[in-house]
């Protein structure tokens, strides 16, 4: 009887520490008893951020970065604006596997900017932030001409200053921009060139009438260029406010290490973005969206503590690539922004 019920006592703990067992295994690693992660990184390897007109295979790379084998669903690509969209389905990875994923080839245009986006559809994924790559892609040969105001400079003493501007081809191709304008305010001053020649990799600096700098006085001097055929318009003007005592401001926001700007979520599919930041001191700020073509198309101001989130309703905005531009002062950060619809 004894023994009997010693092999009961004996079953009892076996099974349950069979079944502790069985549970370790089902929801860690083995001898860690940490959780399995499923975590599949997008890249896009084709197009590149320059593509020669014509036919290009479009190609994404997967590669399995976490400890269990993956199984994705699907990973869509888009091209805008030329309209391209196509997807593959099921794509096995192992662990530590990569897999080059060729999609239909895509028709290169000659001249233009595209933005390819390439992301995957996986639900069960643990890290998102490597789900979506951008790549901008610059397609043949493309205008590009830099506006920089070289004076009114640094110091302006009261009296008649030389007004010039240096207009810099950044771009592959020899450019004759059509017109030139600068005005300064609140003096009144305007002038203007025509037709100004500028070879590939060359800067000219064009001299305008001079201007009368006041007496103890802030004046604001605005250059811009008129070019159609220009493909980045964000480098097309320059403006600074000056006075006597030097530059007291540049208009156009200068990088800043002291700021950050993160976006949630991202991609963003629903309507509501999260921007989460920090400035430099609390103050007045403001967010701008840009389309991929530098065009604003969405501004929000606000008041700025140190570090905050600032939810934003996006409904508005349709599915496309965006930069989104934190102000502050003088300074601003910039980050990329994809909208899925």
């Amino acid at each position: 009887m004894q023994s009997r019920t010693a092999l009961v006592v004996l079953s009892i703990a076996l099974c349950a520490t069979l079944a502790v067992g069985a549970n370790l295994r089902a929801v860690g690693r083995p001898g860690e008893g940490l959780p399995s992660t499923l975590d599949v990184a997008t890249e896009i390897v084709r197009p590149d951020t320059f593509e020669v007109p014509g036919l290009v295979p479009v190609q994404v790379k997967l590669t399995n970065v976490g400890d269990t084998a993956a199984l994705v669903p699907r990973v869509d690509v888009t091209i805008y604006p030329s309209g391209y969209s196509w997807y593959t389905e099921s794509i096995s990875l192992a662990v530590g596997e990569s897999s080059l994923v060729t999609m239909a080839n895509w028709v290169c245009p000659f001249g233009s900017y595209e933005t390819c986006t390439a992301w995957i559809n996986y639900p069960a994924d643990s890290n998102h932030s490597n789900d979506t790559d951008i790549v901008f892609v610059r397609t043949g040969s493309t205008w590009d001409v830099a506006t920089e105001i070289v004076s009114p400079g640094t110091s302006e003493v009261p009296g008649s200053v030389p007004v010039q501007v240096r207009l810099a081809n950044v771009g592959d191709l020899p450019a004759l921009v059509p017109r030139l304008d600068v005005t300064i305010r609140p003096s009144g001053y305007y002038d203007f060139r025509e037709d100004v020649a500028v070879g590939v990799g060359e800067s000219t600096v064009v001299t305008l009438d001079t201007w009368v700098c006041p007496s103890g006085a802030n004046e604001t001097c605005i250059a811009w260029i008129t070019y159609p055929d220009d493909t980045n318009r964000l480098n097309d003007a320059d403006a600074v406010i000056v006075s006597a005592s030097g530059i007291s401001g540049r208009v156009e926001m200068e990088p800043c290490a002291g700021m950050s700007l993160t976006l949630s979520p991202s991609p963003l599919a629903g309507n509501v973005l999260h921007l989460e930041y920090s400035l430099n001191q609390a103050g007045p700020a403001s967010v701008t969206f840009f389309d991929i073509s530098g065009r604003p198309v969405a501004t929000r101001e606000f008041t700025g503590a140190g570090v905050g989130n600032l939810p934003l309703d996006l409904r508005s905005l349709s599915a496309g690539v965006y930069l989104v531009r934190l102000e502050a002062g003088r300074q601003s950060v910039v980050q990329k922004l994809v909208v899925q619809r």
